[in-house]
C-alpha cells in the first residue's frame, strides 16, 4: 500500500479520486460508493442515505476553503495546515439531530472491530470502498459504530452490507477512525448489488 501523502489526499477530497491508483478489488473501486441495490426493505425500518447523517448546512471541503490545493506540494507547510484543519474539522462534524432514535436501514461497508471465534458483534459502517484503510477517516458523520443484536459470521473488512437498527447520536474512537454516530443493528445483510441473485 502506498505512504499516506497528503497533498494527494487533498486533491481526493477535492473530486481527484484518480489520485489512488490501487488495484481495483472487484467489484469495488476505493472511493466507490454503494448504489441502491434491488432487495426487499426491511420492515419497520426507513432507508437513509449517507448524505441524510450531514446537516444540510454543512460542507466537508469547507475546511479547505482559501487554500489552492492544485499547487501545492506535500511537503508545503500550506499542505500540511490544510490537512489538519481537514482533520479537526472531520472529526468534529456536525450531526443531523434527526435521526437521533430514529429506526433506519443504511447500506455500507463493514469494519470489524474485533472477531472472536470468526464472529464479529462491533464494527464500524462507512459509506465508501476503502474508507479508513486506504486513506484516512471519512468526516465522523459519515462513521457509524454498529453493534449487533447477534454475533455475525463471515464479514470481512470492506463487505458491502445492509445494516438496520435503532441509531444515536454518540460520538466514538477507534483505531480506524471517529464516528459521530452509533447503531444497535437488530439486522444485518449482505448487499446485493442491482441485478445479481
Amino acid at each position: 500500500m502506498r505512504a499516506f501523502q497528503p497533498l494527494a489526499f487533498l486533491l481526493l477530497v477535492a473530486g481527484s479520486a484518480a489520485l489512488l491508483a490501487e488495484p481495483p478489488r472487484v467489484p469495488y473501486q476505493v472511493g466507490e460508493r454503494l448504489t441502491k441495490a434491488a432487495t426487499t426493505p426491511t420492515a419497520n425500518f426507513r432507508e437513509v442515505t449517507w448524505e441524510q447523517l450531514m446537516p444540510p448546512n454543512w460542507n466537508p471541503a469547507d475546511a479547505f476553503k482559501g487554500f489552492d490545493l492544485a499547487k501545492m506540494q506535500d511537503a508545503d507547510p500550506r499542505a500540511m495546515d490544510a490537512l489538519a484543519r481537514m482533520r479537526d474539522a472531520w472529526a468534529n462534524a456536525p450531526t443531523e439531530p434527526s435521526l437521533n432514535g430514529a429506526a433506519i436501514r443504511i447500506a455500507g461497508f463493514a469494519i470489524p472491530l474485533e472477531r472472536v471465534k470468526g464472529e464479529v458483534r462491533e464494527l464500524l459502517l462507512v459509506p465508501y470502498f476503502g474508507a479508513c484503510i486506504h486513506v484516512p477517516p471519512p468526516p465522523a458523520n459519515q462513521i457509524i459504530y454498529v453493534v449487533s443484536d447477534k454475533p455475525i459470521k463471515d464479514v470481512q473488512t470492506m463487505d458491502a452490507i445492509w445494516v438496520s437498527g435503532l441509531l444515536k447520536v454518540s460520538a466514538g474512537d477507534s483505531s480506524w477512525g471517529r464516528s459521530a454516530y452509533r447503531m444497535q443493528a437488530s439486522v444485518i445483510a449482505p448487499y446485493a448489488l442491482p441485478g445479481s441473485k
